[in-house]
């Protein structure tokens, strides 16, 4: 009877030690994972501060694939039956060096495109070449700024 209960005794300690373990395990990776939180919203809070790089309408071209803000005087605004609009820069049409491009969808949503004409705009976008051209395509007015 003697063994049994030295038996079940280190049982008994054995299932403690274990138990203090496990629990002490507990605040360390609670540890680890307040710490990869916070890693997570460092990333992320640096993420959100980058500004996107701006360039003139003449520079776009170099930087297509780029997210970015072009700057230029508007030189022509071009309105196709179709309901697409175009805000070329850096020169009038075929000559243009960067042209901002309302898709038809969109053009709801800029009733007065025409206002830009002669003024300087920042268009907001990824760029992209058209037939050669650079253009970001706008779907928000968000994306156009004037001064």
């Amino acid at each position: 009877m003697e063994i049994q209960q030295i038996k079940n005794d280190n049982q008994h300690k054995k299932n403690m030690r274990e138990s203090t373990q496990a629990s002490a395990a507990s605040p360390t990776r609670a540890i680890s994972l307040a710490r990869l939180a916070l890693f997570v919203g460092v990333l992320v809070a640096l993420a959100s501060c980058q500004t996107t790089s701006n360039y003139k309408a003449t520079e776009a071209a170099r930087h297509v694939g780029e997210t970015a803000t072009v700057t230029g005087m508007v030189d022509g605004v071009q309105q196709l039956g179709k309901g697409s609009t175009f805000l070329n820069m850096g020169g009038k049409y075929p000559n243009q060096a960067f042209t901002a491009f309302i898709p038809s969808g969109s053009a709801a949503q800029f009733p007065q495109a025409k206002q830009y004409e002669g003024r300087i705009v920042s268009v907001s976008g990824k760029i992209t070449l058209h037939k050669g051209k650079p253009e970001i395509v706008v779907t928000s007015p968000a994306q156009v700024s004037t001064r």
